[in-house]
């Protein structure tokens, strides 16, 4: 086993500028956007892509687990323009559709989770190529030690750059160190030729030593594109990020971290694997998800999720706070704003536009706000004004 030589340790990140840093800007609430679903359809769909339209204007598409498809509509006005649905058996069928980069209409490209392949399609639901992401492996159960498995959202989306498509993918439990240096967690497929490679390996201060972060939560990256071409990784366990040049080896990490934050530390190796324990301990320490760039304002967003020191394993998940540091594009830190817990504010669905930040918004006590796909638009405020 390759555990069998590894002392476990606890891992322990310390927030060396907790309480030092100086908040100028926040974040307010300045508008709303509401989308009207049919019978079909529910708020909090798992993943979302905003495209540009063929004369330019802003479209908005959501998967829909139960059609199992695409919906696209408006973004100005709302309204449904249409969808893509996709048989789920058959030579053009996808059994577990879990994510999408629509590059243009007769280059959809969708995840098959079942099967760990990407798709290419077009927008009638035919399936023009299956590219496998484990080496077609499906014979032999070790091929999730080498290669990467995926869940996708809204902020880790699949994305292009340097005519690639890339996926940012994750090691499900705690990385073996053995293998830490060899697990590339990104994909990275060739547009033209379609050739998948595996590109950028965890960072070992965060992951080696045989810490143990028995969840995909904790070994989930974030990616960003900087405005020079960077990928910039938000991990959840780091108050900073780190910048990796484009298929180079190695990081630059910089301080990124929120001023509210404490030391976060790896699970107890005496007590790991059981759900209680995840649960506990994923309640009781700050943790960070997506970053976003934004190109209006010239600002990077890196989602929060502050501690809740007296949970207990009663406590839902969804209580957990959600909140956003804003930072300019060299990473000093700006201010940071915190929005509201997990059930309301869905920050797997965030994304920026011209208007602001973006975040899902649902509060289970309105009346009719099921039928909705509701955002909150948020923008920088000055608070010394």
């Amino acid at each position: 086993m390759p555990f069998a030589s590894c002392t476990l340790t606890i891992k322990s990140i310390k927030n060396e500028n907790k309480g030092k840093l100086i908040a100028n800007y926040q974040l307010v609430v300045s508008g709303e956007k509401k989308f009207l679903l049919d019978d079909y359809s529910a708020p909090k769909p798992p993943f979302m892509q905003i495209i540009k339209g063929e004369s330019g204007e802003q479209i908005i598409t959501f998967l829909n687990i139960y059609k199992n498809g695409i919906y696209f509509y408006n973004y100005e006005n709302g309204v449904f323009i249409k969808t893509i649905e996709y048989e789920r058996e058959g030579p053009d069928g996808i059994l577990a559709f879990a994510g999408y980069y629509i590059k243009n209409m007769d280059s959809i490209y969708v995840y098959n989770k079942a099967k760990i392949e990407l798709l290419l399609t077009d927008s009638s639901g035919h399936i023009k190529q299956r590219i496998s992401l484990k080496d077609n492996r499906d014979a032999d159960y070790t091929w999730a030690m080498y290669f990467p498995q995926y869940e996708f959202s809204t902020v880790n989306p699949l994305f292009e750059a340097n005519g690639k498509l890339l996926m940012t993918g994750m090691q499900p439990f705690s990385v073996v160190d053995s293998l830490i240096s060899n697990f590339h967690f990104m994909a990275c497929v060739d547009f033209a030729y379609r050739n998948v490679d595996f590109i950028y390996t965890y960072p070992e201060e965060l992951y080696g030593s045989c810490a143990i972060w028995d969840s995909p939560f904790y070994t989930q990256g974030y990616p960003a594109l900087s405005p020079t071409g960077e990928i910039i990784f938000s991990f959840p366990v780091s108050h900073d990020v780190y910048i990796a040049q484009w298929g180079i080896e190695g990081y630059e990490n910089v301080y990124a971290g929120s001023n509210v934050a404490g030391t976060i530390r790896s699970i107890n190796s005496v007590r790991r694997g059981s759900y209680e324990v995840i649960h506990s301990h994923f309640l009781q320490n700050d943790f960070y998800t997506g970053i976003l760039h934004d190109p209006y304002r010239k600002v990077y967003y890196r989602l929060t999720m502050p501690r809740i020191p007296d949970a207990n394993i009663s406590t839902s998940k969804l209580e957990k706070l959600v909140g956003v540091i804003v930072m300019d594009e060299n990473f000093n830190y700006m201010g940071e704003t915190i929005l509201g817990p997990w059930k309301k504010w869905n920050w797997q669905n965030s994304f920026v536009n011209s208007e602001g930040l973006m975040i899902e918004f649902f509060d289970p006590d309105l009346d009719f706000e099921e039928e909705y796909l509701h955002l909150k638009i948020l923008t920088i405020e000055n608070i010394n004004n």
